[in-house]
């Protein structure tokens, strides 16, 4: 079989905890940088085409895990270029404070498509297993939930600078090259 060229960038990231805001502030990164809507899907998907695909967020689990940013390309030799394109997104996330609007708008959009999902005794089953899983406490992602609305611009500065950074960082690769596809 025949793999298109896929990238995979990996930082370690903290376990579940409503303790702090770490949680809420990496759930509303992900949506920021790695949604459908933000600016960086539409350059390198969109635009550019560059990318088939590109997602990224944290799984919640009871140990300190993985934020996973995943991009499927188009060419291999593009690899180097989309590595850069995420790695700038998040620099510019550390050093500027995100627009309001559009922080207010992401935390909107994320709590609404949470209470979306909770449309059948199914999903809000498994979304109860889920959270006494990962925390002992059926109500954690309520808890969750409703620290999205605390998170302000600095938290999101600080929690990019602390988790983005070179020493959490795994690089995994899907190319052609039988070396792995970056340098």
């Amino acid at each position: 079989a025949n793999f298109p060229p896929y990238l995979s960038l990996n930082y370690k990231s903290p376990g579940f905890s409503i303790e702090t805001k770490d949680n809420a502030a990496l759930d509303i990164i992900a949506t920021l940088l790695f949604s459908e809507r933000s600016d960086l899907y539409k350059k390198l998907v969109i635009e550019e085409q560059k990318l088939r695909s590109l997602s990224g967020g944290a799984y919640y689990t009871r140990d300190p895990f993985l934020f996973m940013i995943n991009s499927s390309l188009v060419d291999a030799a593009d690899m180097g270029y989309v590595k850069d394109e995420i790695e700038k997104a998040l620099q510019d996330l550390k050093n500027n404070p995100v627009d309001s609007a559009l922080l207010a708008d992401t935390k909107s959009n994320l709590s609404y498509s949470f209470s979306m999902s909770l449309d059948n005794p199914t999903s809000i089953a498994e979304m109860l297993s889920y959270a006494i899983w990962v925390s002992g406490d059926p109500e954690a992602f309520n808890k969750l939930y409703a620290q999205y609305e605390q998170v302000t611009q600095d938290d999101i500065m600080q929690v990019a600078q602390k988790y983005f950074v070179p020493e959490k960082l795994t690089i995994a690769t899907i190319s052609p090259k039988a070396e792995g596809g970056l340098k």
